[in-house]
């Protein structure tokens, strides 16, 4: 009798363990404020330690870095850390080919322009918008004849604590190669949604997300 209180026990703390399981490290970031009193270059500024990489790729992409500050678009924005993971993943393979390393302020600035644009969204966008049952293909800001039909953003709600659709509010942005099967779509998550600024509205990209949609190695080991 004692041996199967010991197992229900265990097994309940198991079900419990499950039940209150986040998806993508959603809550990793703190989401204390849905609106900044400035623009979305100066939200990035004003949270050292998280987006000092994408301000660096800005800074080297000033076309983009006018789009954000006239405003009138969504950002689908990078932590640190997805950066990180494309960059260093790079350089281990350029590290095997005796290659010299890259940094965000070396690599092909042409290959940088082309990616970035996967992520700036024309119009405010936010998750309300989204609410499609098949989601939302999105169009870019730049070369929209490249990536329309390519970007698509989905809301769903994240399960917390057992109750299906109780949680907050997640986005899936997919680039979606042209592909109608979802299964081969490159998705990524949100970890903080509908952050407005003065002039756009701001979605956080899981930390897990390498930036560039898969596409970051090949362009840039040339």
């Amino acid at each position: 009798m004692g041996n199967l209180l010991i197992r229900i026990f265990f097994g309940s703390l198991l079900i419990l363990g499950i039940s209150c399981k986040q998806y993508d490290g959603y809550y990793n970031y703190e989401n204390t404020e849905s609106v900044f009193d400035g623009d979305a270059i100066a939200y990035y500024a004003s949270k050292p330690g998280l987006y000092d990489s994408l301000l660096v790729v800005l800074d080297r992409l000033p076309e983009y870095k006018q789009i954000i500050e006239t405003g009138d678009v969504t950002v689908f924005s990078l932590t640190n850390e997805s950066f990180r993971l494309a960059i260093t993943n790079l350089n281990l393979l350029r590290s095997s080919q005796q290659k010299e390393t890259l940094s965000l302020q070396t690599v092909d600035s042409v290959e940088l322009d082309s990616l970035m644009s996967k992520y700036l969204v024309g119009g405010l966008i936010t998750t309300e918008e989204m609410l499609f049952i098949d989601g939302l293909y999105v169009e870019t800001v730049k070369y929209p004849e490249i990536n329309t039909g390519n970007m698509h953003a989905q809301q769903i709600k994240q399960q917390s604590s057992g109750f299906i659709g109780g949680g907050l509010p997640i986005v899936y942005y997919s680039y979606t190669k042209e592909s109608n099967f979802v299964n081969q779509w490159i998705r990524t998550s949100t970890q903080g949604v509908n952050i407005r600024t003065s002039n756009s509205v701001l979605h956080i990209l899981a930390n897990n997300h390498e930036f560039g949609f898969g596409e970051f190695l090949t362009r840039m080991n040339k």
